[in-house]
């Protein structure tokens, strides 16, 4: 009887302790964000925003992308969309280089900020991409471009962007 008491303690704490950490937020992935990268796009928080890139852009939380931009609000965690997306559609971004960057704002638990990226533009390459429709659905989901690999707009003379040194004529509209 003893044995069971003591079995049914253990579990019973297992359980309380489970529903503790989901009270005060705590998630399995252990982001220090809090926020769903995935799918934290909100157009009632869109905003645009001019700084500087700290790094170029990396794989951060996940499987997507980020970059860390100086602004006159401090350091934004810029999310760029899946890292898979973004090697294949972007553009060249440079430490120093001046940005401009339309995008749903959203603070994290731990107090950080980020953005997340609608349309990007390199001010010091001239370069730029668009990577979500209007209304913020991912143009990686195949949103506004009725193909299955989703469509996207880069603007701009990149080596990554179809002119460049290829030869190509100058892509997108200014």
């Amino acid at each position: 009887m003893r044995r069971h008491t003591i079995l049914f303690l253990v579990v019973f704490l297992w359980l309380w302790c489970h529903e503790a950490s989901a009270f005060w937020g705590s998630d399995s992935k252990g982001s220090p964000s809090g926020l769903n990268v995935a799918a934290g796009f909100d157009v009632n928080t869109i905003t645009t925003l001019s700084g500087t890139a700290l790094a170029p852009p990396r794989r951060g939380e996940g499987q997507h992308t980020e970059m860390p931009v100086a602004t006159n609000r401090g350091t934004v965690s810029v999310i760029l969309g899946p890292w898979w997306y973004w090697e294949k559609h972007a553009i060249t971004i440079q430490i120093n280089q001046e940005l401009t960057i339309t995008g749903s704002l959203a603070q994290g638990k731990n107090g950080a900020l980020y953005l997340f990226t609608q349309r990007i533009e390199n001010r010091s390459s001239g370069e730029s991409i668009t990577l979500r429709t209007e209304s913020g659905a991912p143009l990686w989901s195949g949103y506004g471009s009725g193909s299955q690999g989703g469509g996207y707009q880069n603007n701009g003379s990149g080596s990554r962007s179809g002119a460049g040194n290829r030869g190509g004529m100058r892509g997108g509209r200014r």
